[in-house]
């Protein structure tokens, strides 16, 4: 769960992030071949258009007399990485595991000084927000120490702890939303 400190105090962020992590790994979990594809088709597709607007950006420079080749550079390089992930794509995905992993290790640890807050504060959303922590944190080094088993599998297992994560940041939010709303209702002025 990501908050915000405003008004010098910490609120919960929209639920969307967590809606979207539900979404995003219902597709994962069903179709991790499909999936895992068309990650690597993004990735060369953006790796493409970043390179060929930087090869752009280089004849545009050079028509008006610039000499800088860091752009051309840049852009056969991109150009190069699209074609890699385009026809290297069992590579990219033989590595997917070590990557979600750092991911899913970084994700958990970004939250952990939100667990320990809770834990301090004694606040209601305390018990989803620690399990949408360890649970990244365990699944992630779970990865980094086999990083290189059954692409497929690793592809539902993020896809189902993407999922879990998401329902118990969710979970959290509403349980905030909740305790935040009921304070409000019982700090109103009373007129008698």
């Amino acid at each position: 769960m990501f908050v915000s400190f405003s008004g010098g105090g910490r609120r919960p962020d929209s639920i969307l992030i967590p809606i979207l992590s539900l979404i995003l790994g219902i597709p994962l979990i069903l179709f991790p071949g499909m999936t895992g594809r068309i990650f690597c088709l993004v990735l060369a597709l953006g790796a493409f258009v970043y390179g060929a607007a930087r090869l752009i950006r280089y004849a545009r420079g050079r028509r008006q007399g610039w000499r800088d080749g860091g752009d051309k550079f840049t852009g056969i390089l991109f150009l190069l990485i699209g074609l890699f992930c385009l026809l290297g794509w069992r590579i990219i995905l033989s590595f997917l595991p070590l990557t979600l992993g750092v991911i899913l290790l970084l994700d958990g640890l970004t939250k952990l000084p939100l667990a320990i807050d809770a834990f301090q504060m004694r606040l209601p959303a305390r018990g989803p927000l620690l399990a949408s922590t360890v649970l990244p944190l365990v699944l992630g080094l779970v990865m980094l120490i086999n990083p290189f088993g059954v692409t497929s599998l690793v592809i539902r297992f993020f896809g189902i702890s993407l999922m879990v994560d998401g329902a118990c940041a969710l979970a959290a939010a509403i349980s905030s939303r909740r305790q935040n709303r009921g304070d409000r209702w019982n700090n109103r002025p009373r007129y008698y």
